[in-house]
């Protein structure tokens, strides 16, 4: 399930579940980014990569293909 909150290009996403990760792992994982002082955690690049695999939709391939 998807949360969407405002428009693009403003747009938050809140994914309530993710394919090929588990939230402990992820979360024990995360990395904090500060925005206008703001602490956010975001899922770590190594876990979204899993994820994006794991989902197999043609666009998450595509964006894997460009992720570091």
């Amino acid at each position: 399930k998807v949360i969407r909150m405002g428009v693009p290009p403003l747009r938050i996403e809140l994914l309530t579940g993710v394919s090929g990760v588990e939230f402990s792992d992820c979360y024990s994982r995360r990395v904090t980014v500060e925005e206008d002082g703001i602490p956010v955690c975001l899922i770590s690049i190594e876990d979204l990569k899993k994820n994006k695999k794991a989902s197999g939709r043609h666009k998450d391939l595509e964006d894997l293909e460009r992720l570091p």
